[in-house]
């Protein structure tokens, strides 16, 4: 055998080792977590930091993979092409081709990436120094087909922008499989969710609505605010000036009972009402956390465009939308949405629209309702006082009024039928 021939099968078995370097390499830079690089970054690892730094320019580092994967194929297969012409004649070509499209199949292709994608952190940090020094070597190739990919996608693309690395739906789909797999509890994945639907709801969507409000009049005495206390239950009562819509303070229990054994049960409750701050109903819950944070208070008063009470937002209020429901012994236990059968569920009229849109695992139309509760949806779609037996069908979902108290609905049926063709029927 001669020597020419030997250095040629070596240099073959070398380029097809590289071949498959770099497609292992394109493929961890693809599927790495920089989230994981970075963790290994804050623990002292300078390849983590390498392999960050290449991430940073990724079109850069791609081009530069892919340049260097082109061109030792290119060369592997001239090589293989060679040595069977020199073994088998002009047959040899034949040979070469079928043979080069198994091995670069193989061995620079499928199994190279498949250990990559299951080690991607670990692959890029291993290859981070030699591709750190290969993008420098390639630099003149490099710039040459980035200046070609920018001017195409000028001429084929009017507007281009960087699309966000996660967006929070793809975040959200990632929590529920870390859940599949184990890795975090329900809670958990519960409570990741909710903090990432934290800064999209506004206090109108949580707030205690007007017509539920317990508050009483500055004028009234001690005593007559003692047994508001004992009825209600409640721990803080807002305090208004003639009319709800003038909200002026509110009147902490602790401050009600250490005044009322020490003064006259007849004495007016101006000395001990405390401040309240107000904020509009299109804040966000997690500014209206904010603000309770920055103000020192366990109260938010919500008002319109008018300055008329809308309702009021607790910490409590604000807490649940994180954690869900908090209950304490004196409260009686409502839930907003219970499941009665497979496709049939009791919901509290006031229930979140979303939240029930969530539970049934389906979005209909709720067309131009700006509202957040299932009774107000109803009604919106009525055009009516609504009474028992009043019904809205949409998107196969049936709601039907069981319970309506004071003009408001209370309670309501939801049944679900198996999809056909979405429609939307009305019956009153």
């Amino acid at each position: 055998m001669e020597p020419l021939f030997t250095w040629a099968i070596v240099a073959l078995v070398f380029l097809v080792i590289l071949s498959g370097t770099f497609s292992a390499t394109e493929t961890a830079y693809t599927s790495a977590n920089r989230i994981k690089l970075k963790k290994y970054a804050e623990d002292g690892s300078k390849k983590a930091v390498k392999a960050l730094a290449l991430l940073e320019n990724f079109d850069r580092l791609l081009t530069t993979i892919l340049v260097g994967n082109n061109l030792v194929n290119i060369l592997s297969s001239s090589l293989c092409t060679y040595i069977f012409v020199s073994m088998f004649g002009s047959i040899g070509v034949v040979y070469a081709t079928a043979f080069m499209l198994i091995v670069i199949l193989a061995v620079g292709e499928i199994t190279p990436k498949s250990l990559a994608k299951a080690h991607a952190e670990k692959m890029a940090m291993f290859m981070a120094t030699f591709m750190t020094v290969l993008t420098k070597v390639f630099t003149p190739f490099t710039w040459i087909f980035e200046r070609f990919s920018a001017a195409v996608a000028k001429g084929t693309m009017t507007d281009v922008e960087d699309s966000p690395t996660l967006t929070e739906e793809e975040l959200r789909i990632m929590v529920d499989e870390i859940e599949e797999e184990g890795e975090i509890e329900a809670a958990e994945s519960t409570l990741i969710k909710s903090a990432m639907a934290f800064d999209d709801k506004t206090v109108s969507e949580i707030l205690t609505p007007r017509v539920d409000i317990v508050a009483v009049d500055r004028t009234v005495t001690m005593e007559s605010l003692r047994e508001i206390f004992l009825r209600s239950g409640y721990s803080r009562i807002p305090v208004f000036n003639g009319t709800i819509d003038k909200i002026v303070g509110v009147v902490y229990s602790k401050d009600f009972y250490a005044r009322y054994f020490q003064t006259n049960r007849d004495e007016r409750i101006t000395p001990i009402i405390r401040r309240v701050r107000f904020i509009p109903e299109s804040t966000t819950v997690a500014k209206a956390l904010s603000e309770i944070q920055r103000s020192s208070v366990q109260m938010l008063v919500v008002i319109d465009d008018y300055g008329g009470t809308v309702g009021i937002v607790s910490l409590e209020d604000v807490l649940e939308e994180l954690v869900g429901e908090i209950w304490d012994e004196s409260d009686i236990v409502e839930y907003d949405i219970v499941k009665d059968t497979d496709d049939s569920y009791t919901v509290q009229g006031d229930a979140n629209i979303n939240d029930l849109m969530e539970v049934l695992e389906r979005k209909f139309d709720i067309g131009e309702y700006d509202g957040s509760t299932v009774g107000g949806f109803i009604q919106y779609s009525l055009q009516k006082m609504p009474i028992v037996g009043d019904r809205v069908c949409i998107d196969n979902v049936t709601m039907t009024v069981t319970s309506v108290r004071n003009r408001r609905i209370k309670l309501v049926k939801v049944s679900v039928e198996d999809p056909e063709e979405p429609d939307q029927d009305i019956h009153a």
